[in-house]
Order: C-alpha cells, then structure tokens, then sequence
C-alpha cells in the first residue's frame, strides 16, 4: 500500500542462528572435556599459560575498550589504526562482530529490563548469562545500528569477521607449534585459544547477568544495573556497572582512581600518547553532589 514502509531490520548476526548454536555448544564442550582432559593426559607448559594469559588481556580490553566504550559508547576517538587495532582484539573474543555487538549493547541501554533488552536480567541468570544468544532476534532494529553503519572500520571489521576469528584461534596453534612441534601446538591452542575464549566469554557474560542481579547500587536504580567490584576484577574494570548506566558515555566505569578499572587505564594512557581525544566525562551537573573525580 502507498505511504506504507517495511519496517527496518537491524543487523543480523554474521551468520544463521542455528551456526550460533553449533559453534557456542562446540566452544563449551571443548572447555569443559577437552581442556581439562588434554591437561590431564599431556600437561600444559609454561607458554601455554603465558599465551593464556596474554590473549585474556588482550581480547578483553578489545572488548571492554573497543567494543563497548569506543564502539557502542563513543567514550573517546582515536585515529582509524588504533580503532582497527581494538577490533581485532575484540573479534578474537569470538562475541561476534563490533557492529553486531555494539547495535545489542545500545539496545540494552535503551530497552533495559524490558522485553526489548536483548540480555533482560527479568528473564533470569541463565538467559542474561548465555541463554540470549540461543535465542531469535525479534527486536532487531536498524535504528540502533545506523550510526555504526557508517564507521567504515566498524564495517571492515564485520566483513571480515570470520577471517578475524579464525586468525585468533589460529596464532596459539602456530606460535606452540613453533615452539616445540604439533603437541605443543595443540596444547597451546586447547588452553590458549578454546579454554581462554570460554573464559573472557563468561568473564563478560557476567556482567549482563551478574550485573544486574546482585550488587550494590550508589549511583541510581533507575534500572536493574548493579555494581560489583569482584566482576570488575575479571572485566578489567566492567563491573562497576550501575555506575555505568548512569552515566553511559563516561570513558571510566570506575571513576575514583582506587576503582580497579584497567580499561580507563589503558585509554587514559593512549590520549597520553596522542593516540586517543576527546575522553568524554560526566560532568558534576550530570552526576548531581557526588564527589568530582577528575582524571583518573
């Protein structure tokens, strides 16, 4: 019918649903059987547990920088290098593409605790844990994805996701490989690329689900948004989350400078550097009588 528009789809997963399944049970079974199993028949070296630990921070801050206060959040700008820099990081983390990522993260913020949300924490643990992404897509909306739409990184890096994952699982492999032959290799991939992408993909959920179920709230309970310094410790700052939702586009989630948040660290550091502007603050009008913390 005339004066009639289709309603705008927003973006859809890198691949069909059913692939999501697929791979997310694989990741699981792999964590859960193989990595303790292959640790128990061969033990794992000492750069097994390096790279393990490298690839956690790594992937992590590409997700907590990159994703979500750069992507969904514009927090601060950097040049086009640093931002693609981020972005592999973070698709090493297997959380899907930053568009993809960053469109459900802005409908979390505008939909929160509401059937649009796509992590609603009313739903339950499981659900905002993990069990979101078994499901369909029903509220996808283009609206919340149009400004990614047109970052030409954020779109490089959603067109070459697959590639991206593959090039994250692939370099534990090569560099164990190297080190001392295809046992090594194999090792060095089962703890370094499927045991440490299992756990920065937990390390994360936790803040959708945690996050908004136990904690304390100080800053506001306008949603379900709690802060938990324990998750923190494990998100590299993330957990300070009702801090977060109060003030979203803050480019620090813990904002006094004993708050554990390795995340502001890190882009307070590169604006040191040159490499990142415009670290966007709450102002001390927008954060009411709280105390102002300036800096870090």
């Amino acid at each position: 019918m005339v004066g009639l528009e289709p309603p705008a789809i927003g973006p859809r997963r890198v691949y069909p649903q059913y692939i999501t399944v697929v791979l997310f049970s694989l990741v699981v079974g792999a964590a859960v059987i193989g990595v303790p199993a292959f640790g128990f028949f061969y033990g794992y070296t000492r750069l097994d547990w390096a790279m393990f630990g490298l690839l956690y921070l790594v992937t992590g801050l590409g997700i907590t920088v990159g994703y979500h206060r750069l992507i969904s959040h514009r927090s601060f700008a950097c040049p086009d290098w640093v931002k693609g820099v981020l972005l592999i990081a973070g698709g090493w983390a297997l959380q899907n593409s930053a568009f993809k990522w960053g469109a459900d993260h802005i409908r979390h913020h505008a939909a929160c605790d509401q059937e649009a949300d796509p992590y609603n924490a009313k739903l339950g643990f499981w659900h905002s844990h993990c069990g979101w992404l078994l499901s369909g897509q029903r509220y996808t909306d283009e609206k919340y994805a149009a400004k990614l739409r047109q970052d030409p990184v954020v779109m490089w890096q959603h067109r070459y996701y697959v590639p991206i994952v593959l090039s994250g699982l692939a370099l534990p492999f090569v560099i164990g490989l190297l080190y001392g032959g295809w046992l090594s290799g194999l090792g060095c991939f089962m703890l370094a690329g499927i045991g440490r992408a299992f756990a920065v993909l937990n390390s994360t959920f936790c803040i959708n689900s945690i996050c908004h179920i136990w904690g304390k709230q100080p800053h506001g309970q306008a949603d379900s948004s709690r802060d938990s310094w324990l998750v923190s410790l494990l998100t590299f700052g993330e957990g300070y989350h009702n801090y977060h939702h109060t003030y979203p586009s803050d480019y620090r989630n813990g904002p006094r400078w004993y708050n554990f948040d390795p995340s502001k660290w890190l882009i307070y550091t590169l604006s040191l550097l040159g490499l990142a502007w415009s670290l966007r603050t709450a102002s001390g009008r927008e954060r009411g009588q709280e105390l102002i913390t300036d800096g870090l």
